[in-house]
């Protein structure tokens, strides 16, 4: 099987003033494999 990613936005930085790109950033990790009797959901 395919190792699958979990893609978060995380706060970089505490913002001042108004929202920046920069106050933020992308974090992946690695998924564990499921076990017996677990299930994967996707949020949209």
């Amino acid at each position: 099987m395919n190792q699958q990613l979990s893609q978060s936005i995380v706060l970089a930085s505490r913002p001042r003033g108004a929202l920046r790109e920069e106050n933020f950033r992308l974090e992946a990790r690695a998924l564990p494999e499921l076990k017996e009797g677990e299930v994967l959901v996707r949020s949209l």
